[in-house]
């Protein structure tokens, strides 16, 4: 956490006065007013929770019949560099294999979508 708080004291976001940190006027307006780079960040979350909302209602409603999959999930681990590459290997693999043009039936019905992001969760490290 202080090597964030000195990154952002660096780029006069933050000051620190007497071991409390505080937010400049630069650092406020950062925090309250939209950002175009935050807006792109979370626009993707919102559009999947907004299907995934939809869908559960759309299904509740019998829309999908009794034969529909739908299903969410968040997981992270502490995996190594080699693997995650070997997994994001594998996952575009599994994509091809399922959803690409000519691997899809035009006249199934419902139609699936997914999305997913694969990217570190993880604080900075300390000993930076």
């Amino acid at each position: 956490m202080l090597w964030y708080l000195g990154r952002l004291r660096d780029a006069g976001r933050v000051v620190e006065d007497g071991g409390v940190w505080r937010r400049t006027a630069a650092g406020a307006e950062l925090a309250e007013g939209p950002a175009p780079a935050r807006d792109a960040r979370t626009e993707l979350p919102g559009a999947s929770a907004q299907d995934y909302v939809q869908a559960y209602a759309d299904a509740a409603a019998g829309m999908f019949g009794a034969g529909f999959v739908q299903d969410m999930g968040e997981h992270a681990g502490r995996v190594s560099g080699e693997r995650v590459a070997e997994f994001h290997e594998r996952l575009l693999s599994l994509v091809g294999e399922y959803f690409a043009p000519d691997k899809v039936d035009r006249a199934a019905s419902p139609k699936y979508g997914f999305r997913w992001v694969l990217t570190p969760v993880d604080l900075h490290p300390l000993d930076d």
